[in-house]
């Protein structure tokens, strides 16, 4: 009888410690969220580029976002536009480096960077680094 009862709260416990787990999937939205509500917007990049938000959706893209906005004349909208290999090569360069990153990166999520114009909305350009990019 007692070994029924211990082999009960056993399932038991069990049945609810793997309920209440979260996927890395739901962590990583989570954590975006967070990140976006207690940070954003920011500078990053004195006063032209600003991180708007921080997105991963739990929706099969397996893509986490920055969402970036540049904050200026047209100069400075086309000079994003004008150095795009460089821009590319650096923020590749910053993923492979990062350690922040390396949570994403184990679970294999693309990396995604995204420059929008503040004033109108549209986008600029975007970036996206796969596994194989970064690895």
């Amino acid at each position: 009888m007692n070994r029924t009862k211990i082999a009960a709260c056993l399932l038991v416990m069990m049945l609810v410690f793997t309920a209440c787990q979260e996927s890395k999937r739901d962590r990583f939205a989570r954590e975006a969220r967070e990140y976006t509500e207690k940070n954003c917007p920011h500078a990053e990049f004195g006063d032209v580029i600003f991180l708007d938000s921080l997105t991963c959706p739990n929706d099969g893209s397996n893509t986490l976002t920055y969402h970036y906005s540049i904050h200026g004349d047209s100069t400075d909208v086309a000079a994003v536009v004008n150095n795009y290999d460089d821009l590319y090569s650096a923020l590749l360069g910053a993923v492979r480096n990062s350690i922040d990153l390396r949570h994403v990166k184990a679970e294999g999520l693309n990396i995604k960077y995204t420059y929008n114009n503040f004033e109108t909305g549209e986008e600029i350009t975007s970036f996206c680094f796969k596994p194989e990019d970064y690895n």
